[in-house]
């Protein structure tokens, strides 16, 4: 993918640099076209009701010319409002005019247009084409229009049903796997050879006077695709790099790297081009609103912020928050204008070697996380961070105002000391491991100098050098001084053995949060708690350990897990599977919850 995404910027960058000097007028684009309603925004910039304070007589649409340039060509925004809870999801579309024929970038959403041939989508199209910018005055041969979808999502793709009298250019890897309509071009950037269609892809759209180009912009769907009109200086991305935020979980954020560097090259010969995205009203949505973005249109800057929060996301410098819109499997970065989703386990392809460390902060550094919706959370007043290594241990820092506590210490891979300098500051750090398997006690050697607390009886190799060590058990505490509410840190011990004859569990009292380590296994349907004791007598220590535990957390967090919570009733679920026991032979049981607190023993 890289040689060739190399290859691909080369050949843009020539034909670019072939063109002619810029004579784009800039954009506006707020300008209604006469006849068109205004949308009806609330104070967080969220589209109200249907989207329109009065009866709109286009329906769900309307429109913003946003330029003439010197051929007389012009451009407008068109927005379609899907209302649902009181407020409209408006999706984006864009249609350029050429002296042949026009391009409508996208069909949006799939809504049931009010009056078929007066106020559905092709209605406007041909009244916009077919009127001058007075919205009055009619044109005497107005070019007809042809189709682009940007990608796969039907809230950009609704109308294409509506488009069978017209060619329709359609992403090449994301084609319909079945059935592709007739009138559908595969499209591509630089064009060639594939399976779909009539066996080749073009690369670029002639409209008369006016040439776009493709552009591969893979991850958010793996054929997304711009649209890059150079000499109006303007390029229609879809939602592959978002409208303010992407959400990038969809795919592996080094793909999404890939994507942002290439669109960075491209656009780096352009004067400030105008970066046009699917959902427009995300420009000055929640934390684009206020100082110091104001509800910016997109530009270079965000494309290169983009690409920060990428790289800085893939190589451990950028930290991480809930993302609490979608669920425990999604998190949230942020550079300067850039935001993106991902999932710290879709950070790289399968068996790519990570040496780098990710975190994200929890509940987070915005303040944002819905306190009513993830009640577990509310009560985390540390500064608690979860830290992956690249094999697939998690780590935990809990802060508080005398000192910091790393909870395991991963596979081993150097620089994970100055990782957590930099989370923690000045604030002296200790360091516990949870038991004496490799992805908690791997990398104890980079903390040598700090004090360290390991299991009664854990089997540490006395090779690693350690000096200052304490052993801890049942009912033994470590205090971190207090939290941001003033209450006081204590992290309190409470042994399980099962996984480990050592193994140990950490409450945080005053976050109510457990920090399971290996005692509990990964939260998971297929390979969650290895046991390496007998089961009858993991379930008498299950039992015993909960009668000193139940009720004082409201979150678990295990050695392994990745998400951002797991509920308590994963416990109950463990304790299920193990009273139930294995069927036959089966070495693997498995509780009979939902996805997010099954539970699985592994016998060995």
């Amino acid at each position: 993918m890289t040689h060739r995404l190399v290859a691909i910027t080369a050949i843009a960058l020539a034909l670019v640099l072939n063109l002619p000097a810029q004579t784009a007028p800039p954009l506006e684009y707020y300008r209604l076209v006469p006849g068109f309603l205004p949308e009806y925004k609330n104070a967080s910039g969220r589209n109200l009701g249907n989207g329109f304070a009065t009866p709109n007589p286009w329906g769900a649409y309307t429109a913003c010319l946003m330029a003439t340039n010197a051929k007389g060509q012009r451009t407008w925004r068109i927005e379609n409002e899907l209302p649902g809870g009181g407020t409209s999801q408006g999706s984006t579309m864009y249609l350029l005019e050429g002296s042949e024929r026009a391009l409508l970038i996208d069909t949006a959403q799939n809504t049931q247009d009010t009056t078929a041939g007066q106020s559905d989508l092709k209605a406007v199209v041909r009244f916009l084409l077919g009127h001058e910018n007075d919205g009055k005055t009619a044109r005497p041969n107005p070019v007809d229009f042809i189709v682009a979808n940007t990608h796969s999502h039907g809230d950009h793709t609704g109308k294409n049903r509506d488009m069978s009298d017209r060619t329709v250019y359609y992403p090449d890897l994301d084609w319909p796997r079945a059935n592709a309509p007739a009138n559908y071009v595969p499209i591509r950037e630089g064009g060639g050879a594939t399976t779909h269609g009539n066996g080749t892809t073009i690369g670029e759209i002639e409209l008369g006077g006016r040439t776009i180009r493709a552009i591969s912009l893979y991850e958010h769907t793996p054929g997304s695709t711009g649209y890059l009109d150079t000499e109006n200086n303007l390029i229609a991305t879809g939602d592959a790099i978002g409208s303010g935020y992407v959400w990038a979980h969809f795919g592996l954020i080094s793909q999404y790297a890939e994507t942002v560097r290439h669109l960075r090259d491209v656009l780096r010969q352009l004067n400030n081009p105008a970066v046009l995205p699917a959902h427009f009203y995300q420009v000055d949505e929640a934390s684009r609103g206020p100082a110091p973005i104001r509800g910016h249109p997109l530009d270079k800057q965000y494309v290169d912020d983009e690409v920060a929060a990428a790289e800085g996301v893939l190589n451990g410098s950028v930290v991480g928050e809930p993302y609490g819109t979608v669920g425990r499997n999604v998190v949230i970065a942020k550079v300067n204008t850039g935001q993106m989703t991902y999932g710290l386990n879709m950070l790289f392809p399968a068996n790519t070697v990570d040496r780098a460390y990710h975190a994200i902060q929890i509940p987070g550094w915005s303040g944002t996380v819905d306190f009513a919706k993830y009640p577990m959370l509310a009560n985390i007043k540390t500064n608690f961070w979860l830290i992956r290594d690249g094999s697939n241990n998690s780590l935990y820092l809990i802060r508080g105002s005398a000192k910091a506590l790393l909870v395991g210490t991963g596979a081993g891979v150097p620089g994970l000391a100055t990782f957590v300098s930099r989370l923690i500051g000045s604030v002296p750090l200790e360091v516990i491991v949870t038991s004496d398997d490799p992805g908690q006690i791997g990398g104890l050697m980079q903390f040598a100098a700090d004090k360290i607390y390991t299991p009664k009886d854990a089997a540490i190799p006395p090779q690693l050098g350690l000096t200052n060590v304490s052993q801890v058990g049942a009912g033994d505490t470590i205090s971190l001084g207090t939290d941001t509410a003033n209450r006081p840190v204590t992290i309190q011990v409470e042994p399980l053995a099962g996984h480990s004859a050592t193994g140990l569990t950490l409450l945080d009292v005053s976050d109510r949060v457990l920090l399971s380590g290996d005692a509990l296994g990964a939260q998971s349907a297929t390979d969650g708690l290895v046991l390496n004791t007998p089961l009858p007598d993991f379930v008498t220590a299950l039992s015993a350990w909960r009668a000193k535990t139940d009720g004082k957390y409201d979150v678990v967090y295990t050695a392994h897990n990745f998400q951002w919570f797991t509920l308590p009733a994963f416990v109950d679920q463990l304790q299920a599977a193990a009273v139930k026991g294995p069927a036959g032979d089966v070495k693997t049981i498995k509780s009979a919850g939902a996805a997010d607190i099954v539970a699985s023993i592994v016998l060995k």
